[in-house]
């Protein structure tokens, strides 16, 4: 009856050690093929520089672009939300802003309507990539 007992529970510690020592190998901070012991040992390891591909960065506005008001047109999607609207534009679906003065302007439009539109872009943050479209005037077009 005892036997019944400790074989299992035998088994269960034998996993649990190999789990650990299976575990327990390389540190994280090692890279392969560099061995713990060379990095002790003073013995100084050589490592290629493997030049990385950047992105591709497509200009954001600078602090001079922001104020420079963009023209376009479109078809009216619909109100987003209380302060912003949705424009397909020839990039595609594109989120403006409500600004001063264009709070009012969505009341007037209907879906899939043509819009004309005049903008100013915003760079959000520090982040040149993250752009806020903000609208001067959004009227439906003739």
């Amino acid at each position: 009856m005892r036997l019944e007992r400790t074989l299992p529970a035998m088994t269960a510690i034998a996993v649990l050690m190999l789990t650990l020592t299976a575990c327990g190998g390389n540190s994280p901070a090692e890279a392969p093929g560099e061995s713990s012991s060379a990095g002790s040992s003073g013995i100084p390891v050589q490592t290629a520089a493997v030049p990385l591909a950047s992105p591709v960065l497509k200009p954001g506005p600078s602090a001079a672009a922001e104020s420079e008001k963009i023209q376009g047109s479109g078809t009216y999607v619909g109100q987003m939300d209380t302060h912003s609207v949705e424009i397909v534009t020839e990039e595609g679906p594109t989120a403006f802003e409500l600004g001063a003065g264009t709070a009012d302007a969505p009341e007037g439009l209907e879906m899939d309507d043509p819009v004309v539109f005049t903008y100013v872009e915003k760079i959000v943050g520090k982040d040149p990539l993250v752009i806020q479209r903000v609208l001067s005037s959004l009227t439906k077009a003739d």
